[in-house]
């Protein structure tokens, strides 16, 4: 129901980013192995329900 939390205790907001065709892709294709859609996706990306695993990897040689 509009204007109502469905699965967390907040309300979502409505954002914009922008990507490449390529990373939108990417995207599109991890959301529909988890069949969720592209919000929940990121939602659970951002709340660390589904964990980014090359995270530290990548985080020390982007500080090299």
């Amino acid at each position: 129901m509009r204007g109502q939390p469905e699965a967390y205790d907040e309300l979502k907001k409505i954002v914009s980013v922008s990507l490449t065709p390529t990373a939108l892709a990417g995207i599109d294709k991890i959301s529909r192995d988890y069949k969720i859609s592209r919000s929940e996706l990121l939602e659970r990306i951002g709340r660390s329900i589904i964990q980014i695993k090359d995270r530290d990897d990548w985080a020390n040689q982007s500080q090299s």
